[in-house]
C-alpha cells in the first residue's frame, strides 16, 4: 500500500529482472517522478495469473489485493511469520533498504544503469536524504550512483514535494516551538510530502529534537535518531493505529506534547 521509493525499485528490479507485469499502489510524488523518468506505468493485469512477487513488506495487511503462489523480498523487521511460511520463495534480510538485498542477490548479473539510478533513489529516501546513512549505506550508494551525481537522485526526490508554496509558506510561519528538556516543533501540513519538506528544512537549523505534524491522516512524530527507540516503543506503544511514528486517526497534538515534556 502507498508505495515509496524503495517498494518501486524493487518491483521495477523484479520487472527487469525476473519478467511479469509491474504494480504499485498509490506510488508518492518521488515514485511518480522516478516513474516519469524511467517511462514506467503500472501494468494491466492478465485475467490469470501464475504468481506474486511481493517486495518491501512482509504483512498481508499492506498488499491492496488478495495473492496466491507468492515470493517475498523483504527488509523489514519482525516480518508476518504465517504469511512468510507459505511463501514459495522467500529473501527477508533486515538492513536499511530494501534494494540493498536486491543487489546483493543480483551477484552475477549486470544490473543496468537505470535500475542502478532507481536503487539510488530509493537507498536515498530509505535513510531521510541519507541522515540516517552509515558506511554502508554510502558504500552501496556509490554502487548504485556509478557516474552520476547525487544532485539527479535529488531532483527526482524532492521535485513536486511542494504542491501550493503560498500555503507552505504559511504553515512554516504558523509553527509553534516548545522548548523545554527537549526542543520541540508542531507543523501543520497539507500531505506528508510537505511534512518531510518542514522536516529537512527546520529540524538541525532549528536544533529541533522532535517535530509533531498536524496532518489529514492524524499526527506524525518524527525525531532524531538516537531518541527513536525511547519515543517510538516507550511513548507511542500504547497507540494501536501507528506505522513507526505516524498515528493514524489520532488529532490530539497538545496530548503529545505533554506526554513528551512529561516523560522526557
Amino acid at each position: 500500500m502507498n508505495a515509496d521509493a524503495d517498494g518501486f525499485a524493487s518491483v521495477y528490479w523484479g520487472y527487469r529482472i525476473i519478467g511479469g507485469y509491474l504494480f504499485v499502489h498509490q506510488p508518492d510524488v518521488t515514485v511518480l517522478n522516478l516513474m516519469r523518468k524511467l517511462k514506467v506505468e503500472n501494468s494491466i493485469f492478465p485475467e490469470k495469473i501464475h504468481a506474486f512477487y511481493i517486495y518491501d513488506t512482509s504483512e498481508p495487511e499492506k498488499i491492496p489485493f488478495r495473492v496466491y503462489n507468492y515470493a517475498v523480498f523483504d527488509h523489514h523487521a519482525n516480518p508476518d511469520s504465517q504469511f512468510l511460511k507459505k511463501a514459495f520463495m522467500k529473501y527477508v534480510r533486515i538492513r536499511t533498504a530494501n534494494v540493498m538485498n536486491l543487489y546483493d542477490l543480483s551477484d552475477g548479473i549486470d544490473l543496468e544503469e537505470d535500475i542502478l539510478f532507481a536503487f539510488a533513489v530509493a537507498l536515498v529516501t530509505d535513510t531521510g536524504f541519507l541522515k540516517a546513512a552509515k558506511g554502508e549505506e554510502l558504500e552501496y550508494l556509490a554502487k548504485f550512483l556509478c557516474d552520476r551525481p547525487l544532485d539527479e537522485v535529488f531532483e527526482v526526490v524532492l521535485s513536486g514535494k511542494v504542491k501550493d508554496y503560498q500555503k507552505f509558506i504559511k504553515h512554516i510561519s504558523n509553527i509553534e516551538i516548545v522548548k523545554d528538556k527537549l526542543t520541540l516543533a508542531i507543523a501543520e501540513c497539507d500531505d506528508d510530502d510537505e511534512f518531510l519538506c518542514v522536516v529537512d528544512l527546520l529540524m538541525y537549523p532549528l536544533n529541533l529534537s522532535v517535530v509533531i505534524g498536524r496532518l489529514p491522516w492524524g499526527s506524525w512524530v518524527y525525531c532524531r535518531k538516537p531518541l527513536v527507540q525511547r519515543v517510538y516503543q516507550t511513548l507511542l506503544r500504547e497507540f494501536h493505529n501507528r506505522d513507526a511514528g505516524r498515528l493514524y486517526g489520532f488529532y490530539d497534538v497538545d496530548f503529545l506534547v505533554k506526554k513528551l515534556l512529561t516523560e522526557f
